[in-house]
């Protein structure tokens, strides 16, 4: 069989609206009130205008501990940050979308006509910092284990894409390979996101214990990843024998600050750059200041409130209905966005974003604040309201009361917990906030269910809606036991299947259309009630180049980021 470079077009690059990337004066979006924003924006400048060293201090929100990002645990954005700088990947995609092949790592890809068969050739240059090579192996290690095939308790967050590869057939030599599906995967640029040496994903104590608290092994622009516990600082260098373009910073600082200080430590030249979002307080301070550069694109991720399904409160579909109905989302995301001068609106699309064609909100009456018939559905589902109460109570006495994590460390995510509860309030629902250390938040609540309500951003390091898959469907494994990083701990028959249909289709609108009954079937089942797209709205200090929001890119160009020559 024929093996070509490129049977479709990028996918994702079809998605993406003319308009993005341009700005403020690009077109309206139908349903918006505002411009689009620009794809990207990472205050750019080219390589040869930035000076040679340096240190960037980059403000992270968590000090996380499994750097495993296969493991269930280590599915973490402030984790992504870290790794990238260390770690293989096989693709580079660019802020509208379009992917070609990371070629420190992979030479060359390519996907065969009838979609079954994606050749890999891999850069021979690529080492590990222990010396071995980054061969085929390796990503057949990933593969096997992503699919779930290891005897022992691997806890894997995701197999989305890799459940189709049949085989693993190795090359002529030790960098090249084949991956045989058993159906077409339209997504495959999204495999190998992150790749990790043989060893630590075929041992069980290594994949769960070897990456946690450490990064031993490492193939970037960066490497040496020292961990300082008591302030809370991972610190990485200029890894000198890279063989791609040397990095020109001499090392990057991912320091751990509480959302609420970051814009403090920023003033005081603490650190050098962090995302801000919504962080109205944030922004009022550092707004006009000399050498700040707020950047203003689209941004990869949204803002919900995630439902634990699972839990015998909010098992009944009626229930969960009748929350997102008692919660003005509008009034959240005026709150929320207006502050930093950001576009208005509670639109919001699970799967894809505005400046992704086909983009629409599905909301429709589930998602449309409406008290009134909350209150009926909570009493056909046996919640009801007696005269003089307060709170909703059930059959046997009990009252209607849901738990509501949050980070102790957020101060944005306590108001807007408090907002939530004064309205659910309003249809009977009591809601306990609890708050918790915001490195546990996950960890202890969050992953292994123990929670109610929780509020966060969903960000992706790709542009296709697939990666979803393993957030919305499930249940997965041999026993079909494992939700994996489906935090709602339900899903549906019709879900999966339509998510295994967008998988295999490669035609731009039925795309989008499969993704929107997706995220319309989501509304039905209330695993989530979004919130707001996420602002791609970061403080930079202006001689900083080539850091900010990098838009559906997913990553970083690491090596690139620098100080600004004098």
């Amino acid at each position: 069989m024929r093996i070509g470079k490129a049977c479709r077009p990028a996918l994702a690059a079809a998605l993406v609206l003319a308009a993005v990337g341009c700005g403020s004066g690009g077109e309206m979006l139908s349903g918006h009130g505002d411009a689009l924003p620009a794809a990207s924006d990472l205050n750019p400048a080219p390589r040869e205008d930035l000076r040679r060293g340096g240190r960037f201090v980059w403000a992270l929100s968590e000090y996380e501990q499994q750097y495993n990002m296969v493991h269930v645990q280590g599915n973490k954005s402030d984790v992504r940050r870290v790794l990238g700088a260390l770690m293989p990947s096989a693709t580079r995609f660019d802020d509208k979308g379009g992917h070609a092949p990371r070629e420190e790592y992979v030479l060359d890809y390519g996907v065969s006509e009838d979609g079954l068969e994606v050749f890999y050739e891999l850069n021979p240059e690529a080492v590990w910092s222990d010396g071995d090579p980054v061969t085929w192996e390796d990503y057949e290690a990933m593969v096997i284990t992503r699919k779930g095939e290891r005897e022992g308790d691997f806890q894997i967050g995701s197999d989305t894409g890799y459940a189709w590869v049949e085989e693993v057939v190795p090359g002529d030599d030790d960098f090249s390979f084949t991956l045989r599906f058993s159906q077409p995967y339209a997504d495959w640029p999204a495999l190998f996101d992150i790749v990790y040496p043989q060893e630590y994903m075929e041992d069980e104590e290594l994949f769960a214990e070897g990456y946690a608290g450490q990064i031993p092994v490492t193939a970037g622009p960066f490497a040496d990843a020292e961990f300082d516990d008591t302030a809370q600082r991972v610190t990485v260098s200029r890894n000198e024998d890279w063989w791609g373009a040397p990095a020109v910073l001499d090392e990057i600082v991912f320091a751990n600050i509480a959302p609420h200080g970051q814009a403090t430590a920023f003033g005081n030249g603490e650190i050098d750059g962090f995302y801000l979002g919504y962080d109205a307080a944030s922004y009022a301070m550092l707004r006009g200041t000399e050498g700040t550069h707020f950047t203003r694109a689209v941004n990869n991720g949204h803002r919900f409130i995630a439902l634990n399904a699972g839990s015998e409160m909010l098992s009944d579909v009626r229930v969960r209905r009748a929350l997102a109905m008692g919660i003005d989302r509008d009034i959240l995301a005026e709150i929320a966005l207006s502050a930093v001068d950001w576009p208005v609106t509670g639109e919001v699309n699970r799967l894809l974003r505005s400046s992704q064609n086909g983009y629409r909100d599905n909301s429709g009456e589930i998602g449309t604040y409406d008290p009134e018939r909350a209150g009926e559905l909570l009493d056909e589902a046996g919640w009801t309201l007696e005269e003089g109460a307060e709170f909703r109570t059930g059959a046997g006495g009990e009252t209607l009361t849901l738990s509501y994590v949050v980070s102790e460390e957020m101060e944005l995510a306590k108001d807007e917990a408090d907002i939530t509860r004064e309205m659910l309030a309003d249809i009977g629902v009591e809601v306990e906030i609890q708050s918790v250390p915001g490195n546990a938040l996950f960890s202890d609540y969050v992953i292994p269910g123990n929670y109610e309500l929780a509020a966060f951003v969903f960000t992706s390091s790709n542009p296709y809606p697939t990666d979803a898959q393993s957030t919305y469907g499930g249940p997965f494994g041999e026993k079909g036991e494992a939700w994996g990083n489906n935090i709602s701990f339900h899903s549906t028959e019709e879900i999966n299947e339509l998510f295994d249909r967008l998988g295999r289709e490669t035609d731009p609108e039925e795309y989008a259309e499969i993704a929107n009954r997706i995220d319309a079937l989501l509304w039905e089942e209330v695993l989530t009630i979004p919130l707001f797209e996420r602002p791609g709205l970061y403080a930079v200090h202006e001689d900083l180049r080539n850091w900010g929001e990098y838009g559906l890119a997913g990553d970083y160009v690491y090596e690139d980021i620098g100080w600004l020559a004098e």
